[in-house]
């Protein structure tokens, strides 16, 4: 028999080690979860704080911005008429943002690495459509440039998280 089986203390430590070594493993993932919620929380109420009706927002009844615990950037937009139309991308997969126009109104475009934003329409009297884009666009108004920073910080900082 192994001398470990002979002296059990030797056992016990071994399994006192593994019981703390997956504890504190159990923690620092709780505590990296409970960052990326916060973050999304924080990106996500930036998002729609900001975001502005399209020129054709009369068109529009209204429109839901979400990132989920998973990482999924989601946009929603409710036209009158019923159409919906659906956007939704993995953060993991974000490549740049850019920013066109002034601190009154502008557009801020979302690139992902290659055709990860998936485009759906509901509702569409000319069909309904799936496809796949690179880019999402988002109308944003009444922002100031630290507001755009952070914006990105946080959504590069949400993209890093999920590598991990």
């Amino acid at each position: 028999m192994p001398y470990i089986f002979k002296n059990n203390s030797c056992f016990y430590w071994v399994q006192i080690g593994f019981c703390l070594t997956t504890i504190l493993f159990s923690l620092v993932a709780f505590k990296q979860d409970d960052l990326f919620h916060k973050l999304a929380e924080q990106a996500q109420q930036q998002l729609g704080s900001f975001h502005g009706m399209e020129p054709e927002s009369a068109k529009i009844k209204r429109c839901e911005i979400a990132i989920s615990d998973e990482g999924f950037l989601r946009y929603r937009k409710f036209y009158l008429n019923g159409k919906q139309e659906y956007y939704s991308f993995n953060l993991s997969r974000l490549r740049s943002i850019d920013y066109y126009g002034n601190s009154n109104i502008g557009n801020l475009v979302i690139y992902t690495v290659e055709d990860d934003v998936i485009v759906q329409t509901y509702n569409d009297k000319a069909g309904n459509v799936d496809s796949m884009s690179v880019k999402l666009n988002l109308t944003i108004k009444a922002i100031e440039p630290e507001n755009l920073d952070r914006i990105q910080q946080d959504l590069f900082e949400l993209k890093r998280l999920i590598e991990r």
